[in-house]
Formats: C-alpha cells, structure tokens, sequence
C-alpha cells in the first residue's frame, strides 16, 4: 500500500500521466503521449507537432539517424517555448507558423512508414 500511494504521489509530484503510447506490431505507435509542460499558451499546431515529433521517434521504420535529429530539433523548439515569459500576440503566431512548418515536415518523413491503425 505504501508503495503504490509513493507512486502515485511521485506521478502527480512529477507531473506524469497514466496515459501511455502503445506500440503497434505494424511498426508505429497507436496513441502518442501528450507532453504536460508544454505551455498553456502554445498554439494547437505545436501540439501536433509534439505527437507528430513522438509518433517518428518510437518508429522503427525510421532511420535512427532522422528519428536523433527530429528529436533534437523538437527538444530545442520546446525549450524555446518553455523558456518563453509572457508571449505576446505576435510571439505566439510566429510559434504557431513555426509548428505547423515542423509538424509538416516530420509528417513528410513519417510518410506511410509509422501510420497508426484506423479506429
């Protein structure tokens, strides 16, 4: 019982979530995990482009080298967002135009390599 109530107070402590991306026998993965601390004031884009950037990662299919780089280059912009104190009106459309470039070009990568299954 200990253990179970340390664990749970270490996930909400540590900001973790129960919810998990699953792997897929195809190769891709079925349900990519949202990243908590991305900010509240991040545009929709970049949150496709947090789980666009997740799904090519955990794609085998994907060659390590461009899964590395699309991780880097992910881990960077999230930083950039996280490190971001009071963004204003044009910050955010600069992040958002941003996203969207990002999110496309992970996709063109992904390709039909790592498609999750159809519900």
């Amino acid at each position: 019982m200990n253990k179970l109530i340390i664990l749970v107070v270490t996930l909400v402590a540590c900001g973790g979530s129960s919810k998990k991306a699953t792997d897929d026998p195809g190769g891709g993965v079925t349900e990519p995990a949202v990243d908590p601390t991305v900010p509240s004031w991040a545009p929709a884009s970049c949150h496709a482009y947090q789980k666009a950037a997740f799904q090519a990662i955990n794609c085998d299919a994907i060659e390590r080298g461009k899964r590395d780089e699309i991780q880097a280059s992910y881990d960077s912009a999230s930083a950039s967002w996280k490190a971001e104190q009071n963004a204003t009106d044009a910050r955010i459309v600069e992040v958002d135009q941003s996203c969207t470039k990002s999110t496309e070009s992970v996709r063109a990568v992904i390709g039909d390599l790592c498609v999750p299954p159809a519900k």
